[in-house]
């Protein structure tokens, strides 16, 4: 989801891009699976376990998990409901059920599922990130910016809550805040790629270009190929001066795929 503001200082119309989080999160939500090969090994024994003892509300929570780090999310949310339907208390159906609405695009339907984990569940920093996300899908910016502000509460050191809510104050066209969040990111969880790109652009939208070169460098240090930060890179080169090597990075961008889903600024 693209959202477009306008940068007074450089007159260029720069876009932040909101997904979801990166397979390497979700990969860790479910348990820590590091292949795809595992995950379908777990939704053979899940499957073969249902079909011997059906009214499992437990497993159908884990199968669903394994449904949603495979991005089959029809299949996820059916796992999640039925767990419900057995029992309307496995709290963790409702997280999942509205992890996977939202990334089927049905928002609303994903908030009102985190909405009962968290009435629930009113300590989890996690859930409260998850759902300020989605807020910030629909557009819903001052919802999104108290429910991050309450998981950083919760949690000061909820790495993927500042960064999250760093992208808030850059859109609200507040950059120095949008730095804070995202340096404070970066001090929490330094392998935390996106941070890296969401402070080097908060550095171009300032002007300070210079700056922001080395930061965005760093982010093509941990993830070589990501287009985003090399497109980020060829603006920041530009206004350096440095056409040449803008074009070299612009080029080589353009045969580089989107990359995986995660919550980071980008640039057209």
């Amino acid at each position: 989801m693209i959202f477009v503001a306008r940068n007074p200082r450089a007159g260029l119309a720069v876009c932040f891009l909101l997904l979801f989080s990166s397979r390497a999160a979700a990969l860790e939500w479910v348990g820590g699976l590091d292949s795809r090969e595992q995950a379908e090994t777990l939704l053979t024994r899940y499957s073969q376990n249902l079909a011997q003892h059906p009214n499992q509300a437990s497993v159908h929570v884990q199968r669903g998990n394994i449904h949603f780090l495979m991005h089959d999310f029809d299949s996820a949310i059916w796992d999640f409901s039925k767990a419900l339907d057995l029992d309307s208390t496995m709290d963790l159906a409702y997280f999942g059920r509205g992890m996977a609405h939202g990334r089927n695009g049905e928002i609303d339907a994903g908030i009102n599922d985190l909405t009962v984990y968290i009435k629930r569940h009113p300590d989890s920093s996690l859930a409260f990130t998850k759902r300020g996300v989605r807020y910030l899908w629909k557009g819903d910016r001052m919802q999104a910016r108290a429910d991050l502000s309450k998981a950083v509460a919760l949690n000061p050191r909820n790495a993927e809550a500042h960064d999250d809510l760093g992208v808030v104050y850059a859109l609200d066209e507040k950059p120095a805040k949008a730095i804070q969040h995202f340096r404070t990111t970066i001090k929490i969880d330094p392998s935390y790629q996106k941070a890296y790109h969401n402070l080097a652009m908060a550095y171009f939208i300032t002007g300070n270009g210079a700056v922001a070169l080395p930061v965005v460098d760093q982010a093509l240090a941990m993830r070589p190929n990501d287009r985003n930060a090399l497109l980020l890179k060829a603006q920041v080169l530009d206004s350096l001066g440095r056409a040449g090597e803008a074009k070299m990075a612009r080029d080589e961008a353009e045969f580089l795929p989107e990359g995986n889903w995660s919550e980071r600024i980008s640039i057209q």
